[in-house]
């Protein structure tokens, strides 16, 4: 084959499963994980097949799994969560994955709702966090925070959109933080009306706003962590949408993500990627299994991809729901046949 994929599937610690008392998937609290072990976690994640370890710094609920002066915290040994698997993983030279979520943070956008972007909460109750507001900021405060303490090897940002998980789709709407870059970007100043910013300007100023926040982000961790590797989860829902054809989070991310194992996706991140940038795409993880397919991992190995799945547990128990068992037995064995070590 003469090429060894990452194989990382994790308990995804964002969501809860509950059968309680209907099937439903809600945000993690920050008591829902923090008692979790993390030699058990650690382990059943080995004992799967992974060569990485993965675990959330921050989730996108908005509190971390490590001692942070930025935000809360998991109670009690949950701030030690992610300490502990470091430290683990470093005992055995396993290499070391985490997690920031760039377009939400369920904390701030309720504590904040004049950081999030107008209109955004029609696509999902949370909001999305507008990257030309102070959120940016203390997003790049914690990522060097935390890289100080921890310099994994890999962290994947999540959900890099501008309003809604199809930014293609999203119109930009007039706010108090998008005066001074709208003039600056387009030429003149900002519309007090949406229907006066033209489709042309719509997208152009969501390429500009978004590549700005991917720069920031890029020379944050270049700063803090020179040696730890970036790859973003957009998400994207088809190829080539026209936000990201030749964006630079495309042009320059270590790694290309795909929120799915869809064809025309991951084909089109292939044929754009550069030669030492890895494509990831995720093979087990929504459940109506619309866009993802455990059964395709083999072609996807073949064509040089990297690996990503998730499943939600039911607290405490962080293991996967039985709903996944199906999933999670093909991926089983799927990090068995292949080969790799920790990468």
């Amino acid at each position: 084959m003469g090429f060894t994929p990452i194989k990382l599937f994790c308990c995804d610690l964002n969501w809860t499963l509950q059968d309680k008392t209907f099937r439903h998937c809600p945000p993690a609290a920050p008591q829902d994980w923090a008692f979790v072990n993390p030699r058990e976690y650690f382990d059943w994640h080995c004992e799967l097949g992974n060569n990485v370890m993965f675990c959330q710094a921050y989730t996108f609920g908005g509190f971390a799994f490590y001692p942070t002066r930025l935000g809360p915290v998991a109670p009690g040994p949950g701030c030690e969560l992610f300490p502990t698997l470091f430290e683990l993983a470093r005992q055995v030279r396993m290499p070391t994955w985490s997690y920031f979520c760039v377009g939400a943070d369920l904390i701030i956008s309720n504590l904040r709702d004049g950081w999030t972007v107008p209109t955004s909460r029609q696509f999902s109750p949370y909001g999305f966090l507008a990257p030309e507001s102070p959120w940016t900021d203390l997003l790049c405060e914690r990522i060097a925070e935390f890289l100080t303490s921890y310099p994994v090897d890999w962290l994947l940002f999540d959900w890099f959109v501008y309003g809604h998980l199809k930014t293609d789709e999203f119109q930009v709407q007039p706010a108090w933080f998008v005066k001074e870059p709208f003039a600056e970007i387009i030429g003149r100043p900002m519309p007090e009306k949406v229907e006066e910013i033209t489709p042309e300007e719509n997208l152009r100023y969501k390429r500009e706003v978004l590549s700005w926040q991917f720069r920031r982000l890029q020379e944050t961790v270049k700063r803090a962590s020179p040696k730890t590797k970036i790859i973003f989860n957009v998400p994207y829902w088809g190829a080539a949408e026209a936000i990201w054809v030749d964006h630079p989070m495309l042009r320059e991310s270590d790694g290309l993500f795909a929120e799915s194992s869809d064809d025309s996706v991951v084909e089109w991140l292939l044929s754009v990627r550069r030669p030492e940038q890895r494509v990831m795409t995720t093979v087990i993880g929504r459940l109506d299994g619309d866009h993802c397919d455990p059964q395709s991992w083999r072609k996807w190995v073949e064509r040089g991809c990297d690996l990503f799945g998730y499943a939600w547990g039911t607290p405490p128990d962080f293991r996967p729901h039985r709903s996944y068992d199906a999933g999670v037995k093909i991926i089983r064995d799927a990090f068995t046949a292949l080969p790799g070590g920790p990468q």
